[in-house]
């Protein structure tokens, strides 16, 4: 009961501070609407129109019979529906499912518009359809179309100049939603002319709806005697999921498992409650939710505050909230500005407030189970995330801006990210997973940010296994993702397992372990035949150490004597300029155990993380000399330096 105790306390929050206007009062739930008709304040039909997908959502009154309906013969809704259920002349333009559902609901109608709690523009709407000529009004208006025989098309027989009424129906007309607005009625508290939109409207049909619920009994959340409510809301992660958290209608055979008589005594919870719990959820899923393959994670803070994305990249998580503010790419720019966001938080009032963590999903379209959930002070999760955004972080180049250049950062990968490089496959130039195992290794990978659990060392060794493949990737960069993302599991996974090692991107001299040695040889002869290519060449050739990446992290000693002797053509074509390539070697060389290399075989992670920091430090200094080359060139140039001397800033890459 937990986690509803807090969404209804969300709920309350949310409600009180008027600052969330598409949060669904009680009482009312979401529709796709098909139709808009328009009726003035003489209860005359104006017009009708489709309603175009984008602005198809409707917020609706229901009760709650109506709010989880199904079967043979589904309830009504109170005021907006299908047209089976609006409209009189159903039966007579070809629908077969009677004319039961029309006058139920225009019982309720009525049952509405006379009690205490009636609307002016609810009574207009029940007067115009009393007269029962809503279908043959909307045939008129050629919003729906009828054959020679006077009945509606289940199938237009011209699919090329189908109308639109079609585009927007997966059915026949009949299924059709229908919204109303009334014209040329104002008063004070009624000047919406669209029913969806009428807040006084709302609040007339949620006190007549509580009027008349009169059993209550306790409510295990209140603590206290209330309307309990029976079926509770489905359409949590979207307006067509009917999977439901809390349900019973197993009253026969093995009714609950012998430990309860009735669903009752197994959860009281009031309508109140119920409602307001789950139109919370609905708002939390549907402004900030996560979906993985249907299962959908939130987090959030009860009083409204606004908390870090658990589930991000520090690009995003971080950095992404403040536009035009320089990603960090450095370690110690990292380091500054976390710390400094983390402040930010610290000074806050809300520092010591709950937040909770929630994920849910559905094993059948009626069932839905919570898989996930976390409460803790908010302190405690930015001490988390501190700490999962310093362990786990590299330096990044796979992120693309809106002009599609690469975006370098430094931290850690988003959880979809680290799942795509372990477990995805190529498709299209873009990584992609099965949903059903992404959904559960992100739940797996979430407990090591909330809890400080160890990586799993299945993941770290599904990730290394693909970036010791770079053969299964046709797009280079999608490989490069790949070993980045792999370099910091690696990084959070053996700093864990051992705190004496500590892991950077930049080059450690002084590493002896013989994977990490065999890395940095491996970078040095990809680097060393790289830089003979041209421009073509850059774009298609793979080096050899990059064909025989996989062989040399099998069988190291053996692969290195083969590309030894694939390096003498590139060596040559060098010429001077080899020595510098050579002389790297050499010092790697000296630190190589012989007997340890002749034997060794399946190099650990730490050759990816020797073979990624070589190779970052030679093209840094590469970098480094072109742009001390350029900074002379423009000192040298005094056509251009500006009088009284000018600074020139270069950012590395």
């Amino acid at each position: 009961m937990s986690w509803l105790s807090t969404l209804y306390e969300t709920y309350e929050n949310m409600s009180k501070s008027g600052l969330f206007p598409e949060l669904i009062p009680i009482a009312h739930t979401m529709q796709q609407a098909q139709i808009e008709v328009t009726i003035n304040e003489c209860s005359e039909f104006v017009g009708a129109g489709v309603v175009p997908k984008e602005d198809a959502e409707t917020l609706i009154p229901c009760t709650e019979k109506s709010a989880g309906r199904s079967g043979s013969h589904p309830v009504n809704h109170p005021l907006m529906d299908k047209l089976q259920y609006v409209a009189g002349d159903y039966t007579k333009y070809g629908g077969t499912k009677g004319d039961s559902f029309h006058q139920e609901y225009m019982e309720d109608l009525a049952a509405w518009c006379e009690s205490e709690y009636a609307n002016p523009k609810v009574q207009i709407l029940y007067h115009y359809l009393s007269k029962g000529t809503l279908i043959e009004d909307l045939v008129k208006s050629k919003i729906l179309h009828c054959d020679d025989n006077g009945k509606l098309y289940q199938k237009y027989p011209d699919k090329k100049n189908e109308p639109e009424i079609f585009k927007r129906l997966p059915g026949d007309q009949s299924d059709a939603f229908v919204r109303f607005r009334i014209i040329g009625f104002t008063s004070k508290g009624n000047n919406k002319a669209a029913l969806w939109q009428d807040k006084k409207l709302q609040e007339n049909y949620i006190r007549y709806y509580q009027s008349q619920r009169e059993e209550q009994d306790l409510c295990y959340v209140l603590g206290k005697k209330s309307s309990l409510s029976v079926n509770h809301s489905s359409k949590l992660r979207n307006t067509g999921d009917m999977a439901k958290l809390i349900s019973a209608n197993d009253t026969s055979g093995y009714t609950f498992r012998g430990r309860f008589l009735s669903a009752e005594e197994a959860a009281g919870i009031s309508y109140e409650v119920s409602q307001g719990a789950h139109n919370a959820l609905k708002w939390l899923i549907k402004n900030q939710g996560r979906n993985y393959g249907g299962r959908v994670y939130v987090a959030w803070n009860p009083k409204g505050y606004e908390i870090p994305k658990i589930d991000e990249d520090s690009a995003e998580a971080l950095f992404g909230q403040t536009e035009g503010r320089p990603v960090p790419c450095t370690a110690k720019k990292f380091a500054t500005e976390l710390l400094n966001y983390m402040s930010g938080y610290q000074a806050r009032p809300d520092y010591y407030d709950k937040v909770a963590i929630m994920g849910i999903d559905a094993a059948t379209t009626g069932r839905m189970a919570v898989t996930f959930y976390r409460e803790e002070r908010q302190n405690e999760l930015l001490d988390n995330l501190y700490y999962w955004h310093t362990t786990c972080a590299w330096l990044h180049r796979y992120k693309l801006s809106e002009d599609k250049k690469v975006i370098e950062f430094y931290g850690a990968p988003s959880l979809k990210d680290i799942v795509l490089a372990a477990f995805g496959v190529e498709r299209t130039n873009y990584l992609e997973a099965d949903e059903k195992l992404q959904k559960n290794m992100v739940e797996r990978l979430l407990h090591c940010i909330i809890d400080r659990a160890g990586l799993p060392r299945d993941i770290v060794n599904a990730a290394y296994r693909n970036a010791c493949h770079p053969q299964n990737y046709k797009n280079y960069y999608s490989w490069l993702k790949v070993v980045t993302i792999c370099c910091a599991l690696l990084k959070k996974y053996y700093g864990e397992k051992n705190e004496k090692e500590e892991w950077t991107v930049e080059l450690n001299k002084n590493e002896e372990s013989l994977p990490y040695l065999c890395g940095r040889l491996l970078a040095v002869a990809d680097a060393l035949e790289k830089s003979t290519f041209n421009e073509e060449d850059q774009r298609r050739r793979e080096t050899n150490a990059i064909r025989y990446f996989t062989k040399f992290m099998e069988h190291p000693c053996q692969t290195w004597e083969i590309l030894n002797k694939r390096l003498v053509p590139y060596l040559a074509k060098l010429g001077p300029k080899a020595y510098w390539y050579q002389g790297i070697m050499g010092e790697i060389s000296i630190k190589i155990k012989e007997e340890e290399f002749l034997t060794a075989r399946y190099l650990d992670g730490r050759m990816l993380l020797g073979f990624y920091s070589q190779q970052h430090d030679i093209y840094r200094k590469k970098e480094d000399k072109q742009e001390e080359k350029q900074g002379r060139d423009k000192e040298d140039n005094s056509e251009i330096r500006e009088v009284g001397g000018k600074n020139y800033v270069s950012t590395s890459k």
